[in-house]
């Protein structure tokens, strides 16, 4: 595994104990905040083709068959890809890893914006697929480390910080939508400028995660 994926070493500096309880509570609200707002960011990416389905197949001179053949191949790579990313997300950083496959699904985002060749945005979509299995695991691993069953020193309990990272996909939905009147207010009724637009807030998202967040 890449270098800059790996888990971090043990922290050579010890912190007295009595700064641990307000240390860790701080350190937790982070972890809530970056994973949710990651989160957001894989739904973004994730959700941006299908909500402009229709504007693409006019655009491109797609038939809705071809246009559920893309997202078939989304569906059917994302489903392989989580057996596999969520075992390496066991073996990697977290917050690296969420961060660095948004990252990555973003830039293969802005390439829909780039060709209008089907089997090239079918292999596209396949591809970020790949790369949306990042995130899931990644972001469960991180609640589950830091977030204890009842809630004893914490700031909340397991279960309750699990549901409102869950709500992320929903506020995703959401933001996608505004992320494409975004880019028709700035740029038109631009397709390509709406995947930018889309990928340009997810890579900012991913980047503000890698310093917000912790493994």
């Amino acid at each position: 595994m890449l270098g800059f994926l790996k888990p971090a070493p043990d922290a050579e500096q010890k912190i007295s104990e009595e700064k641990v309880p307000r240390l860790y509570k701080i350190w937790q609200t982070r972890v809530l905040i970056s994973t949710a707002m990651v989160y957001i960011g894989y739904y973004i990416i994730r959700l941006i083709f299908t909500v402009q389905q229709n504007d693409i197949s006019k655009a491109y001179g797609f038939s809705m068959g071809q246009i559920g053949t893309i997202l078939s191949m989304f569906g059917i790579g994302y489903g392989i890809s989580k057996l596999i990313m969520g075992t390496l997300a066991d073996r990697a950083n977290p917050n690296r890893y969420v961060a660095t496959g948004l990252i990555v699904s973003s830039i293969i985002n802005a390439l829909y914006g780039t060709t209008q060749s089907f089997g090239m945005i079918v292999f596209l979509m396949l591809l970020n697929s790949v790369m949306q299995g990042m995130g899931a695991a990644a972001c469960q691993r991180l609640v589950g480390l830091w977030f204890g069953r009842k809630g004893k020193g914490s700031i909340m309990a397991r279960g309750t910080a699990f549901s409102i990272w869950s709500s992320a996909h929903n506020a995703g939905a959401f933001m996608c939508v505004a992320v494409i009147n975004l880019s028709a207010l700035f740029f038109g009724a631009s397709l390509q400028w709406s995947f930018w637009t889309a990928s340009i807030v997810s890579i900012i998202i991913a980047v503000i995660v890698l310093f917000l967040g912790s493994d």
